[in-house]
């Protein structure tokens, strides 16, 4: 009799540590996901504005070498912007390798076209691939630039060689900023739709569900929300009030929620 509540309670036990490591397991897998969505959204959201102050502003510095393949002002041109093997913006990220831009009319121009694609392009030691377009819808009511937005066969390769791919479809509005020549002023607001892969090699697909809100003189996503779906049940990211820093909070599907570090 001994033995048979010994057994019974050693398999209680094993099932019990299954379960708690199954859901530890579940549970890393969608911090990754949350991990790997931020990092999709900021850095697609930094490479445009650098490609607009690249565009627009001739680079905004000593790095990086802007290059138009016709005389500037003359569309449709295809722009070169070379950040050579490490380039510090002013926000404190290092950039390297080559964007190139195939745009045909200056980009504040109904109807007006840009491709990004990325030649050994990394931010921070992450290499960015893959291939995004533009498109300018012209003004709404509001008188604000609205673009669509795609980005196709995108790829993070990290430092220990994770890697994340992702393709989204962004409705974006340019709320601040339109009406200056600077781009440092611009605040971005997009809703819109998102599937991948994460790190962890697990599909995913993402909505927002409050409009992101991208400042220029911020270096992350400073609040908006996406509910995104790993396997059966949805979670949700949320970006905070407005305040610039890295955080967000991650709730899972039973209430619980985690703070989570945003990308550096």
């Amino acid at each position: 009799m001994k033995k048979s509540l010994f057994f019974l309670l050693a398999l209680i036990a094993s099932i019990a540590a299954f379960e708690s490591c199954k859901k530890n397991d579940n549970n890393d897998v969608v911090i990754a996901t949350a991990e790997d969505l931020s990092a999709n959204e900021d850095y697609t959201e930094q490479i445009d504005l650098d490609a607009d102050i690249a565009v627009e502003e001739r680079g905004g510095g000593p790095c990086p070498t802007v290059t138009f393949a016709q005389p500037e002002g003359t569309w449709p041109n295809t722009i070169t912007i070379d950040f050579g093997a490490a380039c510090t913006r002013p926000d404190g990220r290092v950039l390297s390798g080559i964007l190139i831009i195939n745009q045909t009319a200056e980009i504040r121009t109904p109807g007006a076209v840009r491709t990004v694609t990325h030649d050994n392009f990394v931010v921070d030691g992450v290499q960015v691939e893959g291939t995004r377009t533009w498109t300018n819808n012209g003004q709404n009511a509001e008188g604000q630039w609205n673009y669509t937005k795609v980005a196709t066969n995108m790829k993070l390769t990290f430092e220990d060689g994770s890697i994340t791919t992702w393709s989204k479809t962004r409705n974006s509005t340019l709320i601040e900023g339109g009406g200056t020549a600077t781009h440092h002023d611009d605040v971005w607001s997009s809703t819109g739709t998102a599937s991948g892969i994460n790190r962890n090699g697990r599909d995913f697909t993402a909505t927002i569900t409050e409009p992101l809100i991208k400042r220029a003189n911020c270096r992350w996503i400073s609040s908006g929300v996406i509910e995104f779906t790993v396997g059966a049940r949805s979670r949700s990211l949320d970006f905070g009030d407005g305040t610039c820093d890295r955080f967000g909070i991650l709730t899972l599907a039973n209430g619980d929620s985690y703070s989570i570090r945003l990308r550096r």
